[in-house]
């Protein structure tokens, strides 16, 4: 136990002393900040739309009103003849936002629009107003009892009702969610796995042999580098939860940073650092196995590609079948499945579609994976280890 605890100490202390560990985590807290202070940031560099001037040329018989044009927003001028191309000369000289031509075509209304950027609040209001404006002319030329025609008008009311009991933004979290997990899994792994290859490369391996046994150095560095990693994420999801208590940031009503808020509650977020502890040490013991079969650094991007192409088809399907159907029977079953569990899991976790006693049988079956892997890896990576060159994998099963 002295010898494992010497080496977890060790790998931990040199992992969290790195200038890359340290720009890393100072980074993700500051993406802490940025995330909640973007609303802010976005709001300084746009320009305030209600003091922007827009001229609408009326080329019809409706009689058009400056003042009832006052709820659309901005300022309005209305003209009954205007040149296009001088109005277009004001919107480069930034002295119009953009300017509107209304006329008669045939038995339609035509309105032409000349705007740098289209606003689509604007021109719904604005096409709105038009529209009523008209529908009045008309009733008034006809003369129909107004309430014929505001029984005509009544719009449809429509409700967005979500599928699940979650907020809509919750798709964009999930996503923001796996990424992270697979970058850090990956990542972390191949620290473990260059890590080893490097110490047996050196032949620094040989020496730490005969002072600890191979199986409590594997077992050292994979938590050593499991601790360093799960520190990182705990600073920037305990950023996300301190900013989002504290209230120091204006948030908008409906924003996605008050989704994140709802959604990452701290029992979300307890989820998410066990799942993701529980995905690390998945993947974690194959990347020390890999680390301990090749003899040079250089030969890990070809040796952990099988690792790499098993994390990244278990990241296809959760982006394709998973979070567009957490309910469907392909999520059920890969929230069984230890490679993939991590990920479904915590999709349905955040989209409110497990129950608790199938994040009980899950993280069971994900345990009980790690600790059968766990006492394999256990044979075969001392083999790995004691070997100077490099092995295959059916060489390492056939070593004796």
């Amino acid at each position: 136990m002295r010898n494992f605890n010497i080496v977890f100490s060790t790998v931990f202390k040199e992992a969290v002393k790195t200038k890359a560990y340290i720009y890393i985590t100072l980074g993700m807290l500051v993406l802490s900040v940025l995330l909640f202070a973007s609303p802010s940031i976005l709001n300084s560099f746009t320009k305030d739309s209600s003091e922007e001037t827009y001229k609408l040329v009326n080329r019809t018989s409706l009689e058009l009103s400056e003042q009832e044009l006052s709820g659309v927003v901005g300022n309005w001028q209305i003209v009954n003849d205007g040149r296009v191309e001088s109005l277009k000369e004001e919107i480069k000289t930034e002295e119009l936002a953009g300017f509107f031509v209304l006329e008669d075509r045939l038995d339609l209304m035509q309105l032409n629009i000349f705007m740098p950027k289209v606003n689509n609040e604007l021109l719904l209001t604005l096409e709105s107003y038009i529209e009523q404006k008209r529908v009045a002319s008309i009733v008034e030329a006809q003369s129909i009892h107004p309430t014929v025609v505001q029984a005509l008008n009544a719009p449809l009311q429509t409700n967005f009702e979500s599928l699940y009991e979650t907020e809509p933004n919750a798709l964009l979290i999930v996503y923001g969610l796996i990424a992270i997990m697979f970058l850090a899994i990956s990542t972390y792994g191949n620290n473990v796995a260059s890590a080893i290859a490097s110490e047996k490369s050196s032949r620094v391996m040989e020496v730490m042999i005969t002072k600890v046994a191979p199986v409590p150095m594997m077992y050292g560095k994979i938590l050593g580098i499991g601790l360093a990693s799960l520190a990182q994420l705990f600073i920037f999801i305990g950023g996300l939860l301190l900013w989002a208590n504290l209230g120091v940031f204006n948030i908008p009503e409906g924003s996605f940073v008050q989704a994140v808020i709802e959604t990452i509650t701290w029992e979300t977020a307890a989820y998410i650092l066990i799942f993701f502890i529980i995905g690390y040490f998945i993947y974690a013991t194959l990347f020390a196995i890999v680390g301990s079969m090749v003899s040079r650094p250089d030969d890990l991007s070809s040796a952990t590609m099988p690792i790499v192409i098993l994390l990244m088809a278990s990241l296809t399907v959760e982006i394709l079948f998973v979070m567009d159907y957490p309910e469907g029977t392909l999520t059920n079953v890969t929230s069984y499945i230890p490679f993939t569990a991590p990920m479904s899991v915590l999709i349905r976790i955040v989209y409110n579609t497990i129950a608790p006693v199938e994040i009980i049988v899950s993280l069971m079956i994900m345990i009980l994976f790690i600790a059968l892997f766990a006492g394999v890896a256990a044979k075969i990576y001392p083999k790995g280890v004691l070997k100077s060159d490099s092995l295959t994998i059916k060489q390492l099963f056939q070593f004796k």
